[in-house]
């Protein structure tokens, strides 16, 4: 019985010897990386992380530029109005006495008008104008400045006016300077449509000076003064 028992002890240690001498399973890498952070508590504050791009929110401005630019590769229904003015209403001389130079105040002239339109759908037209002026100070020019005063008629072919805007801007002449040629400030216009059948082709937009009835019978006339070099 004594030899059974020394038997198990002597067994019981080799087992425990190969045990101790068994190697170690290997373990993977620890990581050393930074701990990821908590999370935070949403305090209604946008946080902003400096390492990325802060992201696009999107309100009411964003809305609302997509909502004016998103027809920005619609084609335009159809053609724009024409845009012009009327030979009679296209200059003003202003004259004190007898039709001669030497009578002459301020002058002025539509040299051109650019305009673009855009409309699309059922959507109104809408133009951009401006009109590119000459002006001239005579001989009986009175003061350093010219109010000028100018309209934009909105009218239906061949038919009747629809609107009408007027304008009044002040231009100066500094000593001596006798002939201007300027730009005026651009003009806005809109055109409501009934549906899209109706296009630009509808309409014609008129540009002229506000003018005396002395003035309007001179253009009607085809009056115009030039200068005879070396008149006495």
């Amino acid at each position: 019985m004594r030899s059974i028992a020394l038997l198990f002890v002597a067994v019981s240690s080799i087992a425990l010897a190969s045990c101790a001498h068994k190697p170690k399973p290997e373990m993977p890498p620890e990581d050393i990386s930074a701990p990821a952070p908590a999370p935070q508590a949403n305090d209604g504050v946008d946080k902003v992380d400096p390492t990325q791009a802060p992201q696009q929110k999107k309100g009411f401005f964003t809305n609302l530029s997509k909502k004016l630019n998103g027809d920005s590769g619609v084609a335009n229904a159809g053609p724009c109005p024409a845009v012009r003015t009327l030979y009679e209403a296209s200059r003003f001389v202003e004259i004190d006495g007898a039709e001669k130079f030497e009578n002459v105040g301020y002058t002025g002239e539509i040299q051109n008008i650019t305009s673009s339109c855009r409309y699309y759908g059922n959507e109104p037209i809408t133009i951009d104008l401006q009109i590119d002026m000459a002006l001239g100070k005579g001989p009986k020019a009175v003061g350093d400045y010219k109010d000028v005063k100018y309209w934009v008629s909105v009218v239906r072919t061949d038919i009747a006016p629809i609107s009408k805007q007027e304008f009044t801007n002040r231009v100066y002449f500094k000593p001596g300077e006798d002939r201007q040629r300027l730009l005026m400030p651009p003009v806005s216009i809109t055109i409501p449509r009934v549906n899209s059948g109706i296009s630009g082709t509808n309409f014609e937009v008129i540009v002229g000076y506000d003018l005396t009835p002395k003035e309007l019978e001179f253009n009607r006339d085809g009056k115009r003064f030039r200068i005879n070099s070396g008149a006495k």
